[in-house]
């Protein structure tokens, strides 16, 4: 009994930080993405698990053996299954590149009207870097034009670049892209060699998916460049990331 009770108590807490993280994360960033209604979903099925565990066990009511032990082995594999997920996009995500490039993919994120969000400006800067120190490495700016954006991801991007001094023979627009598979996709078109050494630029959360994605599309010689994000974004992406990974694999799409 005092043993249900310690885990009725960890599983309410729980329940209260994902309703609280989601409060917390609309409040500083909006609904930005449909993913963030996870966590407050998360938060009142754990909290109404919970109060319905604490009134079947006043009632002297208890799951059979088989059925505990099913539950157990389903939460440990699903925690092993995300902690292996989650250590594997954060080493992706710290890895570094080598020198000297053919080209550097950049992915394109959020344009606000036609300034970039802070996600893209990290990753614009994060290839500027690059190209300061290659200049002999060309770049595909990968991005469609979303809603709410006036100007393409890859225009922003481009205009982004040539303030900073990046000569505008080295860069290759590529502004039809909707999603990270048509990004490398189209990008692949965009680049004559199969064997030209690529570096792909987005956050450190995206770099595992975007680099397996761009093997399947035909990239041989291919690595990854992160950026970080925002402290309290941290979470939301990262656990989204791991649905997308294991949907990615499920699907055979990495």
């Amino acid at each position: 009994m005092k043993r249900n009770r310690i885990w009725m108590t960890i599983v309410f807490i729980l329940g209260v930080i994902c309703i609280g993280y989601f409060i917390m994360y609309i409040t500083m960033v909006g609904m930005n993405n449909t993913f963030t209604w996870f966590w407050l979903l998360a938060g009142g099925v754990l909290i109404g698990c919970d109060i319905l565990w604490y009134l079947l066990d006043r009632q002297g009511h208890h799951l059979p053996v088989w059925a505990h032990h099913t539950l157990l082995a389903v939460i440990g594999v699903g925690t092993l299954v995300f902690v292996v997920v989650e250590g594997i996009l954060i080493g992706y995500g710290g890895s570094k590149p080598d020198a000297g490039a053919d080209y550097v993919i950049v992915l394109g994120a959020r344009v606000n009207g036609a300034k970039p969000s802070y996600n893209l400006e990290k990753r614009i800067r994060k290839a500027y870097r690059y190209l300061n120190d290659n200049p002999k490495t060309r770049a595909v700016l990968s991005g469609g034009k979303g809603p709410g954006e006036d100007i393409s991801e890859a225009q922003a991007m481009y205009t982004y670049l040539t303030e900073l001094g990046i000569a505008k023979e080295r860069l290759i627009l590529e502004d039809k892209s909707v999603n990270t598979d048509q990004n490398l996709q189209y990008s692949r078109d965009k680049i004559s060699d199969p064997q030209a050494k690529v570096v792909i630029v987005s956050n450190q959360f995206h770099i595992f998916r975007a680099t397996r994605i761009a093997k399947k599309k035909g990239f041989t010689h291919v690595q990854g460049m992160g950026t970080g994000v925002k402290w309290y974004t941290v979470p939301n992406m990262y656990v989204r990331e791991a649905f997308a990974v294991l949907k990615y694999a499920l699907c055979g799409q990495i």
